[in-house]
């Protein structure tokens, strides 16, 4: 009963889960600027085999999470369910591991977290994987801090992703974005300065939301879809609004969820149908 009683806390805290092991492949990549490397896991539909060419997913996490959170919070379970079941496409997913970065390339030159996912991870698991061609059949989804990330990357990488969705993500105007920033509690957290250094430079002015759908013609290629709670925390929930709101005003083509909920696992995952068929509506 005792080692029963041990090996049953050791499986909660691992965030075990029942999904078939072969649905979810944790690997490792080797950077050339990151002695460390860099960890992800790779989910594939059930009965999937070699030769079987799928569109891609690269989903990135939230603050605090990992590329375990998406097996930890039966991301597989349900998308097995909903694909055995006919009501999702089948595809594969990446989810690779972005600690608190941001999923940035930092601007003190310490971390290059878009670099490792876009270079080194994505291409191993295209060839791996024999996934689809991109643009056509690559896409993006991030929640909370992944959101903003995937934002951020569709802007960087938009030759290489069709569509991206952000889910209950920090979609900040500069004004917002400085103001968020002067909290203690914020820079004790993050190091902004070293990650995103001068945010009044021209480049990185360019690069924000409210600036880069509404500027650029390339940009608005990548079809947009945002999402966010009716109880989510207070900040996001107000700037995915105004976020909308500016797209609507400046007459930019994107899809806007509302979901029930708050800013939790609990209410992302039951969502993630929608986000799945919105980002492969270009890759049937």
């Amino acid at each position: 009963m005792r080692i029963l009683l041990i090996l049953l806390i050791i499986c909660t805290l691992s965030g075990c889960s029942t999904f078939k092991p072969e649905d979810l492949q944790y690997k490792e990549a080797e950077p050339s600027n990151n002695k460390s490397g860099i960890e992800y896991g790779v989910y594939t539909p059930p009965n999937w085999q070699s030769g079987e060419r799928l569109p891609l997913i690269v989903f990135l996490h939230g603050g605090g999470g990992s590329h375990y959170s998406f097996e930890r919070y039966g991301a597989p379970e349900y998308f097995d369910k909903e694909i055995n079941e006919g009501r999702l496409p089948r595809f594969i997913l990446v989810t690779p591991n972005g600690d608190n970065g941001f999923w940035e390339n930092w601007a003190d030159g310490s971390k290059h977290y878009r670099d490792w996912v876009l270079d080194d991870i994505v291409p191993v698991v295209q060839q791996e994987y024999g996934t689809l061609e991109c643009p056509r059949h690559c896409h993006l989804a991030g929640i909370s801090m992944g959101g903003f990330g995937a934002l951020r990357f569709a802007y960087f990488a938009r030759d290489d992703f069709s569509s991206v969705s952000a889910i209950s993500a920090p979609i900040f105007n500069k004004e917002q974005a400085d103001k968020r920033k002067q909290s203690l509690l914020i820079r004790l957290l993050f190091p902004f300065k070293r990650i995103f250094g001068d945010t009044y430079n021209e480049d990185f002015i360019r690069s924000n939301p409210y600036n880069a759908w509404v500027e650029s013609v390339e940009q608005r290629k990548v079809r947009l879809q945002i999402m966010w709670g009716d109880k989510d925390y207070k900040g996001i929930l107000e700037s995915n609004e105004k976020f909308h709101q500016h797209l609507v005003e400046h007459r930019v083509e994107h899809d806007s969820v509302v979901y029930q909920g708050g800013h939790k696992w609990k209410y992302w995952v039951p969502n993630f149908d929608r986000v799945i068929r919105f980002l492969l509506q270009g890759s049937s």
